[in-house]
């Protein structure tokens, strides 16, 4: 017999909006990662059919059910012929799809098949596992994923060994403790494992002893989790530059210092490798960099120079030494060799020269090709390359050739990186010199940087010109200067100019003076000045600007735009995030800031790949109630115990965010679409209708008049997000349609595209007791608000009944009657007539333009008939039901559907009852 949900009409909406994959589950094979394949699907599971089953199906399976990879796809019931209904055939996947409901398939329960050909997955081959509720990343609930849903493991027998291969499995080189009676908190949910039995050999948990998958005595008060052993964080203390210093471990959280007994390059080597750098000078004893304080934490430490952290290596203990801090232990590890581009017309090209041992030479192009040219500009700060160099193109330079034949991959960070002859050594004149042309046009971009600020959006004005950071003069600085400095630096707006050193003095050239912008250009480089290093200045008139004071973010490495590891861009520079107390907290803050809707998961561990350069952010702590992340409390700019392995990551709820600008009305525009939380328009190379279907209905549009072509509502600016889109028209957002890639595209902005929606403005009724009354809003580029209830009365509420599609109003409600939004609030001072056929025809302030709280969030009481129709009838009294309900149409499930139900002649408007003699529309099987 079914069994049916009974849900009132007026929680619909609800039910739509969390309807979520088709459940998945892998049964009869040998272990959790592989076996057939079943699908839930209106309750009931059953099978998929081989027909057209390969790798992409099964990276879709295996990916749905929180696997980390696939290992094949398998045909002809490998794992044992199901029974009951074969869901799904023909199923064609493209790989990239997020669960396998969405992939292109004949149909539910529509096959020709028999069980014969009941399809399977090998997934990679571990139950995933994770820490939660540990203080720190190397502690707390063990929690294992089985089957797609996470649950935690019982306590039962657990012990050192178990937690051994807990914490091999997760990457630490050693457990420091079982724990147990939910230590870590309690979790929810299945309970997995139970009587775990580890010898402490095996690679992952789930290759243990126990009970079997959901089989336990327990309950979530005996949820076991571990401690299992980190690596101490290191930092040099004392050295004139970051490079050097005196060595400090943190060993319990309390730092100490390193006696220098045994102390020599093999551990110096370690100790530069831990933090990041690319090599070592030398090691340096007796204090060379100050004597420090507090404990000695090691003593004769004797590293092999092959360790990748210092407490790996031979020591005496932590805290067991027979020194004092005249003895602390220090190094200097290698920075980047310097290099500058010499001799080409503008700043972004010419001659390169590197600085070694303080001495400026030039390299030889043997061997000298574009991927050499990328590391250049990379290092010097350019965004691209234009092309390689030959034959001394820039002039030939003077003093020494230090490198030649030079085979950089392209992916290294800076030119000394790179496979070379060595220092000096080469076979070249300088008629041989190599040079660079940076970035795709005629001149590039000067990088900038802020300093001095005490946030990150105000600072002295730095630009970087031939690799060489200097000041900005304050002569003629002006708002329109400090607009174009904004702007490059990828804030979104600017609060002052500030002159007269406002933010410290800088030192060394003063590159830049009598800047004159008109404030619309894109880099300050592009504003006229008196040229590089000519001015009549001193660093006392340095400039400086106050910006609005949202750092960027951008998500990079992931497979779709929603997910990846976060980066945030600080004076101009992208770097990462570390992942120590990484949250869903500081998601839920990341993708409000990038415009996503909402938040699927943090990840850690550098999930998304190691980022390259500066991790600009360690320690966040975000309540996630902030609007931007480096709102949250944080350690400072640059300031962090970490490496790239420990890059944070997160997945935001899925569709990229849709706005129409430029049109005369809000169902009008050039379409713009957000991406990495930068707004770019999208090229209308095969823009049609389909694609324009797509955008109305993802800004809850009930309905497209046409596509716009040729930069129609006017040429945008920045990115070209997209182009080459192909939407059928049934995607449910623009970014599920396919298209060249993010930014990939042959356009210019004279041909943005556009569309032109349906005439009005969406409607809805929320907080009210039946479906005709409720707080009154309006959804606006895709995002729903409220109305303020300055100047609301009856003439505004009949708008809004009419415009729902109920025969008149009530009464007009105020003061947050049905209870308080949140959002914006889109409109204010709201003056219909009466005789408007929608909202949006009347007089109000503009949208998002109020001075009210969502305390006076406007509402209206409807007369409260909801209207029917028939559709698709051979005659007017005959058809399809459909049913209006906050000003949409929709239809009418047929389960249980009798001639009671079709007797009935309206909805009464109190609670919908009315359907039948039920109250509540019947919903099978939800």
């Amino acid at each position: 017999m079914n069994r049916y949900v009974h849900i009132p009409l007026r929680g619909w909406s609800q039910v739509l909006s969390t309807i979520a994959a088709a459940p998945l589950r892998l049964v009869g094979g040998s272990t959790p990662n592989s076996g057939r394949v079943e699908v839930q699907y209106s309750g009931v599971w059953g099978t998929v059919c081989d027909d057209s089953w390969d790798i992409n199906d099964a990276n879709v399976v295996c990916r749905q059910l929180g696997y980390n990879g696939t290992v094949r796809a398998s045909t002809n019931a490998e794992f044992g012929q199901g029974t009951g209904t074969i869901w799904m055939d023909d199923v064609a996947c493209n790989g990239s799809e997020s669960s396998l409901d969405r992939c292109p398939f004949s149909g539910w329960g529509i096959n020709n098949c028999g069980h014969s050909k009941d399809a399977g997955v090998v997934c990679q081959d571990h139950a995933p596992l994770r820490l939660v509720g540990g203080s720190t990343s190397n502690s707390g609930r063990v929690e294992v994923q089985y089957n797609g849903v996470w649950g935690t493991v019982c306590n039962d027998s657990w012990d050192i060994n178990d937690a051994t291969v807990a914490c091999r499995q997760l990457g630490y080189n050693g457990a420091v403790r079982a724990s147990t009676n939910a230590e870590f908190g309690q979790g929810n949910g299945t309970i997995w494992m139970d009587d775990v039995a580890c010898n402490g050999s095996e690679s992952f948990l789930d290759r243990c002893l126990f009970n079997g998958w959901g089989i336990n005595n327990c309950g979530h008060s005996e949820d076991a989790g571990v401690v299992c052993q980190g690596t101490p964080p290191l930092r040099l203390v004392g050295g004139s530059t970051p490079n050097s210093g005196r060595v400090e471990v943190q060993y319990n959280g309390v730092w100490g210092t390193v006696c220098d007994d045994y102390w020599d390059i093999n551990d110096a080597t370690v100790v530069c490798r831990q933090l990041g750098y690319n090599g070592t000078v030398r090691a340096s004893t007796t204090a060379e960099f100050g004597q420090g304080t507090g404990t000695i934490w090691m003593d004769d430490v004797a590293c092999t120079g092959s360790e990748s952290s210092l407490d790996r290596c031979p020591f005496s203990g932590w805290g067991i030494n027979n020194c004092g801090h005249s003895e602390d232990a220090g190094v200097v590890c290698k920075i980047t060799a310097p290099l500058r581009l010499v001799g080409g017309s503008t700043p972004e090209s010419g001659r390169v020269e590197v600085q070694y041992n303080g001495v400026w030479g030039t390299v030889c192009d043997d061997s000298w090709d574009i991927n050499d040219a990328t590391v250049v500009c990379r290092q010097l700060g350019y965004n691209g390359t234009v092309r390689a160099s030959t034959n001394a193109e820039f002039g030939q330079g003077t003093g020494t050739i230090w490198m030649d034949d030079v085979a950089c991959a392209g992916s290294e960070s800076s030119l000394d990186q790179c496979p070379f002859n060595g220092w000096g050594i080469n076979n070249c004149g300088h008629v041989e010199d190599a040079g660079v042309v940076c970035q795709g046009s005629v001149q590039a971009v000067a990088p900038l940087r802020l300093v001095g600020g005490s946030t990150s959006n105000k600072g002295r004005v730095e630009v970087q010109y031939n690799g060489v950071w200097g000041t900005v003069c304050d002569d003629s600085w002006n708002i329109n200067d400090a607009n174009v400095v904004c702007r490059q630096l990828g804030y979104n707006g600017t609060i002052r100019a500030s002159t007269d050193a406002e933010f410290g003095q800088g030192t060394g050239t003063i590159w830049m003076d009598d800047v004159a912008c008109n404030g619309s250009e894109s880099s300050l480089d592009r504003c006229p000045f008196s040229g590089w290093g000519t001015h009549n200045c001193g660093h006392s008139e340095d400039a400086g600007v106050v910006c609005k004071d949202l750092a960027p973010l951008r998500l990079v490495g992931g497979s779709t735009p929603n997910s990846g590891r976060v980066e945030v861009q600080y004076n101009g520079a992208w770097g990462t995030v570390c992942d120590d107390s990484w949250d869903i907290n500081d998601a839920t803050v990341v993708c409000r800031q990038l415009g996503y809707n909402g938040t699927v998961r943090a990840f850690t561990n550098a999930e998304f790949g190691q980022g390259t350069g500066t991790i600009w952010m360690d320690d966040v702590a975000c309540t996630g109630s902030e609007s931007s992340l480096d709102q949250c409390p944080f350690s400072g700019w640059g300031i962090h115990n970490c490496g790239h392995g420990e890059d944070a990551g997160v997945e935001c709820k899925s569709t990229a965010p849709l706005r129409l600008v430029g049109g005369s009305t809000p169902e009008s525009g050039r379409v713009e679409v957000q991406y990495n939380g930068v707004w770019g328009t999208v090229c209308d190379d095969s823009w049609d209708i389909s694609d324009a279907t797509v955008v109305c209905r993802q800004l809850g549009y009930n309905g497209t008049v046409r596509a716009s072509t040729n930069a129609e509502f006017g040429q945008g600016t920045g990115t070209i997000w997209m182009d080459d889109v192909a939407c059928t028209g049934s995607e449910s957002s623009l970014d599920r349609c396919p298209f060249r890639g993010w930014g990939i595209n042959n356009c210019g902005h004279v041909e943005d595209a556009g569309v032109v929606c349906n005439v009005h403005v969406p409607l809805r009724l929320v907080g009210g007791s039946t479906p005709s009354s409720g707080r009154v809003e309006v959804q606006y580029n895709g995002v729903w608000g409220t109305v303020c209830d300055d100047s609301w009365d009856i003439k505004d509420a009949t708008v809004v009944c009419r415009q729902l599609g109920y025969n008149g109003a009530v009464r007009a409600s105020t003061n947050a009657e049905f209870g308080q939004g949140s959002g914006t609030i889109w409109m204010d001072d709201v003056a219909c007539n009466g005789s408007e056929s929608f909202l949006d025809r009347c007089s109000f302030n503009g949208w998002g333009i109020h001075n009210c709280g969502h305390s006076t969030d406007a509402g209206v009481v409807c007369q409260g008939a909801t209207p029917l129709r028939l559709v698709g009838g051979s005659s007017s009294n005959s058809g399809r039901v459909e049913v209006q309900y906050n000003g949409v149409w929709g239809t009418v499930c047929d389960n249980s559907w009798d001639i009671k139900d079709a007797t009935v002649r309206e909805l009464r408007a109190e609670g919908w009852e009315g359907i039948g003699e039920e109250g509540a529309l019947v919903l099978a099987r939800v």
